[in-house]
């Protein structure tokens, strides 16, 4: 068994579990760390929530975090039709 570590630290559960589920994903497994009542005193969250992985896998998942998020694709006439349709902006 590997020591776990913290491989980033952010304000809100609900973005530690995106990045827990990226992780997993990845297979790397990860876990949630707060402090906030099981959810239920989101307050607590303002010490942060942390996002642990281990130690083997601490680099790898360091990486997968700190990429930058695929260039936006442009949309095809399908969808381009469907926003249309929905009243939105192709733009």
């Amino acid at each position: 068994m590997t020591a776990t570590v913290c491989v980033a630290v952010v304000g809100d559960r609900a973005t530690a579990e995106l990045m827990v589920g990226m992780l997993r994903a990845h297979g790397i497994a990860a876990a949630v760390s707060t402090d906030d009542a099981g959810g239920v005193e989101v307050a607590l969250q303002a010490q942060g929530v942390r996002v642990l992985v281990g130690s083997d896998d601490a680099p790898s998942a360091r990486r997968l975090l700190d990429e930058p998020p695929a260039a936006k694709q442009p949309l095809n006439r399908l969808q381009r039709l469907l926003v249309r349709l929905l009243g939105g902006s192709t733009g």
